[in-house]
């Protein structure tokens, strides 16, 4: 094998939040600024931490609206979040092969804690990276460096695996080879990466060639 850890993103990645993070983007919007928004208009902030999508959309009081949002989000996650298909099976066959695993997020740290769809995996996650470990946030490497460093190897021996052109700059940025996780199989050329798949299986077999 050609890596010894993998760094995983969540939204979009390890778990299909997009309509949950949509559905209740908008019901927040609506909410606060009386505004009728269709949740595939916000596709556009997937992936960016809270409070950038916040002051992006730019609310009166950017903390009342994070707060609003966080709470439809939960109420929302239960039913509109899940797993993507074979990814517990893919997570706990890398971790027999011996692979390290972590987190790379935009989540905050409270955002990653409460999930918990991540709860059979946090035993075999060693590095958790998110939003308030960093300075500096995706497309900037900051992110993937801070976990090359947390778990004490080169950027090489890591591969970084995410859904959005933000992770592949992350990664790319700090020098760390990426892989895109095209699950709807529709995205775009644009985003540049080492290996894409859009199955659990054809993961596996990047990973465990």
């Amino acid at each position: 094998m050609r890596y010894t850890h993998i760094a995983f993103d969540i939204d979009g990645t390890l778990i299909d939040t997009q309509d949950t993070f949509t559905y209740s983007f908008a019901k927040t919007i609506g909410e606060i600024k009386g505004m009728d928004v269709l949740p595939d208009d916000l596709v556009q902030y997937f992936g960016l931490p809270s409070m950038v999508g916040i002051e992006k959309v730019g609310f009166p009081d950017p903390a009342v609206a994070l707060d609003l949002w966080e709470k439809y989000y939960r109420e929302m996650a239960a039913t509109k979040s899940k797993p993507y298909p074979g990814i517990h099976e893919a997570i706990e066959r890398l971790a027999a092969a011996g692979l390290k695993m972590g987190i790379i997020t935009s989540r905050s740290r409270d955002e990653f804690e409460y999930d918990r769809n991540l709860d059979p995996w946090r035993k075999h996650l060693s590095v958790v990276i998110c939003a308030d470990d960093t300075v500096k946030h995706k497309p900037d490497g900051e992110p993937a460096e801070a976990f090359a460093a947390a778990a004490g190897v080169a950027r090489s021996a890591c591969l970084y695996v995410g859904d959005t052109p933000m992770d592949a700059l992350c990664a790319a940025n700090a020098g760390m080879d990426f892989a895109l996780a095209d699950w709807r199989g529709d995205a775009g050329d644009d985003i540049q990466a080492k290996y894409r798949f859009s199955s659990a299986g054809e993961l596996l077999k990047i990973i465990l060639q």
